[in-house]
C-alpha cells in the first residue's frame, strides 16, 4: 500500500474515533439542554423550537457518523479482500448511497447551524439588519455550493477529493469558513466592546456570565471557526489528513449550536434586551452604591 493511501486510512480510523468522542458529547449536552428547557420554571421564548432543532442536529450527526462508520466496516472487514485492497473499495464506493446519505446529512446539519449563528450574530449586535447583509449572502452561497457539491458526490465514480465534486466542496467549505470568520468577529468584538463598559461595573460572576471567556467561545462559535479553517487548508492541499479534520469539523457542526441552546437553556444566553440592559444599568451606576447591587437588578433577570 503506498504511503499516501495508509496515510489516508489511518486518517479515516483518527477521524472517526475522535468523532465518537464528540458525538458522545453532543448527546449529553442535548439531553442536559432538553432537561433544562422542559424543567425550568423560568419562561423561556421559543422552548419547543430549540428541542426540536437540537434533535434534529443530533439526528443528522446520527446519519452521518454511521455512514462513515458504515463505510469503513465495509472496506476494512466485509471486503477486505476486495482486489486492490482497502483503497480501491474506498475509491469506487464513495459514491455509495450511504456514503451520499452522510454527506448531505453532514451539509443539511452545517446549513442550519449557519442559519442559528447568523440569527444569534442578529440578536447580540442589537437587531440591526443592515450589518448582517453581506454574513446573509455569504450565507446563501455557501448553502448552494453545499447543495451542488452532494449532487455532483451522487454521480457514478464522483470522489469527493478530485473534479467537480471537490471544485464544489472546495466552494462550500470556503464560503462556510469565511462566513464563520464574520460573523465570529462580529460577536466577539461586541462581547469585548461590552466587556470593557462593565470592568468597574459588574461582579466578577457577572461578568464571567455575560463577557467572560466561555461567553465568548460559545457565544461566537471561535472553535468551530478555527477548525474550520484548519479542515479549508488541508482540503485545499488535498493532504490525507483532510479526511480526519474534516469528519471532526462535521461534529463540531453540531456540537457549537448545542452549547449555544445549552446557555440558552441555563438562561445565561445573550437576548434581545441584554445589550441595553448593560447600557442602562452602566449609565444608572453610581460609584456610591455597591456594584453587585445596582447591576444585578437589571441583568439577573431572566433574558429569555
Amino acid at each position: 500500500m503506498a504511503s499516501t493511501e495508509l496515510a489516508t486510512q489511518r486518517a479515516l480510523y483518527v477521524g472517526n474515533t475522535i468523532s465518537s468522542v464528540v458525538y458522545g458529547g453532543n448527546l449529553f449536552l442535548y439531553v442536559y439542554s432538553t432537561y433544562l428547557l422542559m424543567t425550568s420554571v423560568k419562561q423561556v421564548r421559543h422552548r419547543r423550537f430549540y428541542i426540536c432543532f437540537g434533535g434534529l442536529l443530533l439526528l443528522l450527526l446520527t446519519i452521518a457518523s454511521a455512514s462513515n462508520n458504515a463505510l469503513c466496516e465495509l472496506m476494512w472487514i466485509e471486503n477486505q479482500s476486495y482486489p486492490g485492497g482497502p483503497p480501491a473499495y474506498l475509491a469506487a464506493n464513495l459514491a455509495a448511497w450511504y456514503n451520499v446519505f452522510g454527506t448531505a446529512a453532514d451539509c443539511a446539519a452545517n446549513i442550519l447551524t449557519d442559519g442559528l449563528l447568523l440569527y444569534r450574530c442578529y440578536i447580540i449586535l442589537g437587531s440591526r439588519l443592515p450589518i448582517i447583509i453581506i454574513p446573509a449572502i455569504i450565507y446563501l452561497g455557501s448553502a448552494t455550493m453545499a447543495v451542488m457539491m452532494v449532487i455532483e458526490s451522487a454521480m457514478p465514480m464522483s470522489n469527493l477529493w478530485q473534479g467537480f465534486a471537490a471544485q464544489f466542496g472546495i466552494s462550500w467549505v470556503a464560503l462556510t469558513v469565511g462566513f464563520n470568520i464574520i460573523v465570529t468577529a462580529l460577536i466577539v468584538s461586541r462581547l469585548l466592546f461590552f466587556h470593557r463598559r462593565v470592568q468597574s461595573i459588574f461582579t466578577d460572576q457577572q461578568k464571567s456570565t455575560y463577557t467572560g471567556t466561555v461567553a465568548i467561545l460559545v457565544e461566537s462559535a471561535l472553535p468551530f471557526t478555527i477548525l474550520g479553517i484548519a479542515y479549508l487548508a488541508t482540503y485545499i492541499q488535498g493532504v490525507p489528513s483532510a479526511t480526519a479534520v474534516g469528519i471532526i469539523w462535521g461534529t463540531f457542526v453540531v456540537l457549537s449550536p448545542q452549547l449555544i441552546i445549552l446557555r440558552i437553556a441555563a438562561g445565561t444566553a445573550w437576548s434581545r434586551d441584554t445589550a441595553s440592559d448593560i447600557t442602562q444599568t452602566t449609565l444608572h451606576a453610581s460609584p456610591h452604591v455597591s456594584s453587585s447591587s445596582s447591576s444585578s437588578n437589571t441583568i439577573n433577570k431572566n433574558p429569555w
